[in-house]
């Protein structure tokens, strides 16, 4: 079979491999289509050297061969989860197995080769596979990875329904984080930020705040007429974080879902985050209960996945794929290894 290998930056190879085979509780499926993430990006781009790397960790595929017990059919139509969870740590037991403690050490559950989506075939274990419905396909599945990253967010933000959310980005994760809140209930404010020139995504949103040269969190009051439930921050950086902890009401949470580069500093208004209870958190991953949410928005065609997947290459042109991803990040770019 064909498995695509990140060997160098902005090197991709293309190596036959033998074929996997599945043992008792594990389930054989065919790579239909998966997404390529800023995390393959940054490899890609050389930012995270991480060679050779078996990218790829968002897939949708076929089931070709499963335990009966499972109650999985050849030829459904599957999302993969590929985060390794020991599943006996402090976390994994704690219900947060995005946080894994062994997910990178040495052992039984380490993954030195990488998560091996950009392949023809893969063989997962049973508890890992999710259907999506008879409706959807290999690219719809391909989106439940990232849309399991954003229902973690959500749940993060503390957010319920009829609470107002403001989500700073409009980018492929902000059209996302936009589309699942508004299937939760919440009032939604999209903020735009500077990047977003750079790759735009089609966003469904109660109300939009185009930058327009003032304070973004002042724009946003004049905007919707008050403060924030919460904020999810997933462009912009340091001047979203910031606005977006000048925006939050009392009690409010503002949550880093981008990934930003280390030591860099940050203007504290230290006195309002304590006498507001304000927070700032994190949001990384996901646990198999958002993936298992995740799957069923997909599924309910609450996720608008047409309008959030763009070009779409064979496994062949990989690396035609990933040049491609790189520069249009608005919307999310396919490789299909076997194209259903």
């Amino acid at each position: 079979m064909k498995q695509a290998v990140f060997v160098a930056p902005r090197r991709v190879e293309v190596h036959d491999v033998p074929e996997p085979r599945r043992a008792a509780q594990e389930v054989l499926v065919s790579v239909g289509a998966c997404g390529i993430c800023t995390w393959e990006q940054r490899v890609f781009r050389g930012v995270r050297p991480e060679y050779p790397l078996l990218g790829g960790h968002e897939v949708g595929a076929v089931v070709l061969d499963a335990p009966p017990s499972t109650g999985l059919r050849s030829g459904e139509v599957v999302a993969v989860s590929l985060l390794p969870r020991c599943g006996d740590c402090p976390f994994c037991r704690a219900g947060r197995s995005n946080l894994c403690s062994y997910a990178k050490s040495a052992g039984p559950w380490r993954q030195p080769q990488g998560p091996k989506g950009m392949s023809d075939l893969l063989v997962v274990p049973h508890v890992d596979v999710f259907p999506v419905g008879p409706a959807a396909t290999c690219q719809d599945a391909a989106l439940v990875e990232p849309t399991a990253c954003v229902v973690h967010s959500l749940d993060r933000s503390g957010c319920r329904p009829g609470d107002l959310l403001a989500v700073f980005g409009l980018g492929f994760t902000g059209a996302l984080h936009l589309a699942a809140a508004r299937a939760r209930g919440l009032r939604t404010v999209g903020v735009a930020t500077a990047r977003d020139a750079d790759g735009r995504a089609p966003v469904e949103a109660d109300v939009v705040v185009e930058p327009d040269g003032r304070d973004p969190a002042r724009s946003i009051r004049d905007a919707v007429g008050s403060e924030v439930a919460a904020a999810v921050v997933t462009r912009g950086g340091i001047a979203s974080i910031e606005a977006a902890l000048e925006v939050v009401g009392l009690g409010g949470q503002v949550v880093l879902f981008e990934s930003v580069a280390p030591s860099v500093p940050l203007d504290l208004n230290l006195p309002r985050l304590r006498s507001g209870e304000i927070m700032l958190t994190g949001s990384v991953s996901h646990t198999r209960e958002d993936f298992a949410a995740a799957a069923a928005l997909v599924a309910s065609g609450a996720v608008p996945t047409e309008g959030l997947v763009g070009r779409a290459f064979d496994l062949a042109d990989a690396q035609q794929a990933m040049l491609h991803a790189v520069t249009h990040p608005g919307r999310r770019t396919m490789v299909l290894p076997r194209p259903r």
